[in-house]
């Protein structure tokens, strides 16, 4: 053989695809580092285009804060590049397209995510993430950004074009990637430092203050738009791990201290309804504008009660129904972050309302058309005091989610007195079509009747109306068999309705310009005979449970309660997610950073346990 003549084995260059080819030829020095060079950008490009076309989702997140932490952005993508340079030819090819795809999705879910519940993703979501999926549906999808998704997929489509770039013959590069892997990590060091080492001391202003936007990791939309997808996801990581369910003893004396300058004072109000009935009704995404121009039977009522006009329901967990459900029932926060949904199940709560109404002999029973299975309401409907959780099945209702059916169940509702009756509505619930059984069932009803066409406005209108028939049956059952005299009704929705999947049109229909005003909803507390009176002061549903334990002349442990009685000289202000308030031109800003705090202590820490 002539020694010019190429061996059929060892020695033979690797030959890469014809696009690789194509450029090695032209720029044989520039080729092998390409593919690099084009995955950093993929990497680079994903987070700051997620957060160009989202960053309407926070209102409180400047172009100057944006600007200071984009080195997360730099630190992270150098970071995950370097991770490939380690990586032999294969293993290189399978990383890039699998973290391709990874933030493709991740961002993809944001995208979906804050269209269904206005925040963005976070892992301590996962606890009800079952519960929310089983009503996804597809109009929450196609509510994506069309450009946010074009560029995903355009990013995305970038991963694998470097991944097809990788060379034959790439190896595993040490030494590069070892600097590359140092650097990129103090970069990230030195931007977290940066956010540590600014204002946080400053309590005026922490919706805005990075450091505590930081640490508090409560606002999604803040932190997400401020640090970047790969920071964020990071931090959302940390903050997502449990933590210790065992109070110190500093954070004992923290409770014991707030405790100490808190009570409650009689008030005219106080034990007015002692040994009454009580039904409390959570009206399932029954919005202002629906009750008032749509449920004639509903608005009746409100028209002869006791109503707080400046109630709002602010959501700090994605479970919306849920979010103020507890609250309600148990007089705290939900738990935003970092904690087992195991607090709802175990925990010990007795200054829960079914406990506190079991206290003074009550009966006391919930009732909601979903399975027990759902946001686990039955162990934890339970374990907040309720002889048993009533489901549609346990009802005998034909379809749970026709509001009509639930007063089949009167009898169950309605037991030897006194009692104390929790009723959770579902009409209202989306998502909206024109084939919703709920919509179908007033659907010439609802077009008579609706003053407009747009977005959803004539499906929540019909979903309404059937609510509305629940609580004509509901009334006239009461006055039927005699209830009515020695019955109180309360009716509270669990949040705006955001199954409208547009809040610009619900911002032009309520009359406001801020996602925090949107959430403005109703509050109303009815007794026969008792003169119809309006409540101007700010109320959220954490006031819900004083306000009734000091109606109904309740043990509450008040001191240890997140909210005031509406009726007290307490409170009168309302505090959102996003750590800004309205109803007061004090600064109450250390006050409402101070009230989450014990408030996720008492939970996470099971405090009346030990």
């Amino acid at each position: 053989m002539s020694k010019n003549t190429p061996s059929s084995g060892a020695g033979k260059p690797k030959e890469g695809n014809r696009l690789y080819n194509l450029l090695a030829g032209h720029f044989p020095r520039l080729t092998p580092w390409l593919h690099i060079v084009l995955f950093f950008l993929v990497l680079l490009g994903i987070d700051l285009g997620f957060r160009f076309f989202m960053r309407s989702a926070s209102e409180t997140i400047s172009k100057d804060i944006i600007l200071k932490f984009l080195p997360f952005s730099l630190g992270w993508s150098l970071l995950l590049t370097a991770i490939a340079m380690l990586l032999p030819r294969r293993g290189r090819q399978v990383y890039m397209i699998v973290l391709g795809f990874l933030t493709f999705f991740d961002c993809l879910a944001h995208g979906v995510y804050i269209n269904m519940f206005r925040r963005f993703f976070s892992f301590s979501d996962l606890a009800f993430a079952g519960d929310g999926a089983a009503f996804l549906d597809l109009s929450y999808l196609m509510m994506i950004r069309k450009l946010l998704l074009l560029w995903l997929l355009a990013c995305f489509a970038g991963a694998i074009l470097a991944a097809l770039l990788v060379p034959p013959e790439a190896k595993s590069k040490w030494i590069p990637s070892v600097i590359t892997v140092v650097l990129s990590i103090a970069v990230i060091a030195a931007t977290r430092f940066s956010i540590l080492g600014s204002s946080g001391a400053v309590i005026w202003n922490q919706n805005t203050d990075p450091a505590f936007l930081y640490e508090d990791f409560s606002d999604t939309r803040a932190n997400l738009i401020m640090l970047g997808i790969y920071q964020y996801t990071f931090r959302d990581i940390q903050n997502a791990i449990p933590k210790s369910a065992t109070l110190t003893d500093a954070e004992r004396s923290e409770i014991e201290a707030f405790a100490a300058n808190r009570g409650h004072e009689d008030n005219e109000m106080s034990g007015i309804f002692e040994g009454k009935n009580l039904i409390l009704v959570q009206l399932e995404a029954i919005d202002t504008w629906m009750l008032d121009g749509y449920m004639p039977h509903l608005k009746a009522v409100k028209e002869q009660s006791i109503s707080f006009s400046n109630h709002y329901t602010p959501a700090y967990i994605t479970a919306g129904t849920f979010n103020t459900e507890f609250m309600v029932n148990c007089g705290l926060l939900p738990a935003a972050s970092g904690t087992s949904p195991a607090v709802y199940t175990r925990n010990a709560c007795p200054n829960s309302l079914a406990h506190l109404f079991r206290d003074k002999g009550y009966h006391a029973n919930s009732f909601h058309g979903s399975s027990p299975e759902v946001y686990n309401r039955g162990p934890i409907h339970l374990n907040w005091g309720y002889e048993a959780y009533h489901s549609g099945t346990d009802m005998g209702m034909e379809n749970y989610m026709m509001d009509s059916q639930l007063m089949g169940a009167a009898d169950m509702m309605l037991p030897e007195s006194p009692f104390f009756t929790f009723i959770i509505t579902y009409s209202g619930h989306g998502a909206y079509s024109d084939t919703n059984p709920i919509y179908l069932a007033h659907e010439e009803e609802a077009k008579a009747a609706a003053t407009r066409t747009d977005g959803n406005y004539v499906y929540a209108v019909g979903h309404a109306m059937e609510t509305d028939l629940f609580i004509e049956d509901l009334m006239e059952t009461l006055e039927s068999t005699g209830h009515l005299d020695d019955t109180v009704v309360i009716f509270y929705p669990d949040h705006y309705n955001y199954y409208m999947l547009d809040d610009t049109l619900q911002m032009e229909i309520k009359g406001v310009d801020t996602y925090n005003m949107l959430q403005h909803t109703d509050w109303f507390i009815y007794c026969k005979g008792m003169e119809p009176r309006q409540i101007d002061k700010y109320t959220s549903s954490i006031d819900v449970l004083p306000t009734i334990a000091n109606l109904f002349g309740l043990d509450a442990q008040y001191e240890l309660l997140t909210g005031d009685d509406a009726f007290s000289q307490d409170g009168g202000y309302v505090f959102f997610t996003d750590n800004t308030w309205t109803g007061t031109d004090q600064d109450v800003s250390q006050e409402i950073i101070t009230r989450r705090r014990i408030s996720g202590l008492l939970l996470s820490g099971n405090y009346w346990a030990s």
